[in-house]
């Protein structure tokens, strides 16, 4: 009898360990599949990162790179709500950004960004309660549940902050790893500097350092290409060849001043003309003013109030005279770049043979 109860004591305990054996071996199956499914969720979402990254990188400008990663966030990361907030007195201060919306961008003053605490740590998750709100979040926002903040650039100093949010309030909850979202902060931030280090690297290359105008390099690769692959079809284009009368009297009799009447006479023609009208120096005191979707006679019209101007303002305190050579090509005949300026250049020369100070229109006899 004793026996038997030893032999049912012993299988028991071999039945209980076999069942622990069992139950940890389960568990640890069950760990196992669970690493492995956040193994693959984790290169599923680094492929998705990686993908927009590249689509990032081939973006050409500053304006260009933004508005592809709002719209790669969006659609690959099932976001609800993606903005940037930029430090209005930063390097990203002198952008137009036109592209994108109010609810895709806000500009914030200096020390906004310092002021809510994001200079501290890279990347802050927020979960939106009664206690809890941001208050960079508009009345739109209400259905946000939890934020994601990345701040851009070197934290002593950031730039900017990316918002990235979600309905679901346990998406950016505070426990949650941030190795990705530290990540992305690194390459959207180093993206951003580079891309606005080549823009004004390649702004700087075809501007003029003393009148801030485009120079001869900006025409380098537009002169041969017809006027229509520039400023569109059907479209005519005027164009003023301006050159001073005198120019090498004026640096020699008036101290160096020519300087300042380079600045004063483009001054002038900005006045006179648009914001989008190039204007070009092509040579030490000759400068091409293009006038798109412009005709003939109100170009003859510029050309007018812009010798009356010079002659009343008189640039940089001195009586300066302008001979100015205007040409035309109708959206019929299409020119090529350098067949109109060609022509306002000839048109010039006639009228500074005249005397200068004077408009001429270039004819073909």
């Amino acid at each position: 009898m004793t026996d038997r109860k030893q032999a049912r004591g012993v299988e028991d305990i071999s039945t209980r360990r076999m069942q622990k054996l069992a139950d940890e071996n389960r568990e640890l199956r069950q760990y196992v599949a669970d690493v492995m499914q956040r193994l693959r969720a984790n290169e599923q979402l680094f492929t998705r990162l990686f993908a927009l990254e590249s689509q990032v990188l081939k973006s050409t400008d500053p304006e260009d790179m933004c508005f592809s990663l709002l719209r790669g966030l969006r659609s690959q990361f099932d976001l609800d709500f993606v903005r940037f907030w930029f430090d209005r007195s930063s390097f990203m201060g002198n952008r137009s950004l036109q592209e994108l919306s109010e609810r895709d961008l806000v500009w914030v003053e200096q020390g906004e960004i310092e002021a809510m605490g994001l200079h501290r740590r890279q990347v802050c998750l927020l979960q939106r309660s009664g206690e809890h709100c941001f208050d960079w979040l508009m009345p739109h926002d209400e259905h946000i549940g939890s934020v994601a903040l990345l701040t851009l650039g070197d934290l002593t100093r950031p730039f900017g902050v990316l918002g990235l949010g979600s309905i679901d309030g346990d998406r950016f909850a505070p426990e949650q790893s941030t190795d990705f979202l530290h990540h992305l902060a690194q390459v959207v931030g180093l993206s951003l500097e580079n891309a606005v280090a080549q823009e004004r690297l390649a702004r700087h290359a075809i501007r003029d350092a003393l009148t801030g105008t485009h120079n001869r390099r900006f025409l380098q690769h537009q002169s041969l290409q017809p006027l229509s692959q520039w400023f569109g079809k059907d479209c005519p284009v005027s164009c003023l060849y301006l050159d001073i009368d005198g120019f090498r009297r004026i640096q020699a009799d008036t101290d160096d001043q020519g300087e300042a009447v380079l600045q004063a006479l483009c001054a002038c023609v900005r006045e006179q003309s648009r914001v989008q009208d190039p204007l070009i120096r092509v040579a030490e005191d000759e400068f091409v003013l293009l006038l798109p979707g412009c005709a003939e006679d109100k170009a003859g019209d510029i050309a007018s109030r812009l010798l009356a101007q010079i002659r009343q303002q008189q640039p940089a305190g001195m009586s300066v005279s302008v001979s100015l050579g205007l040409a035309h090509s109708p959206a019929n005949e299409d020119l090529s770049v350098k067949q109109l300026i060609d022509r306002a250049d000839k048109a010039m020369y006639v009228a500074k043979a005249l005397g200068g100070g004077r408009v001429e229109h270039f004819q073909d006899d």
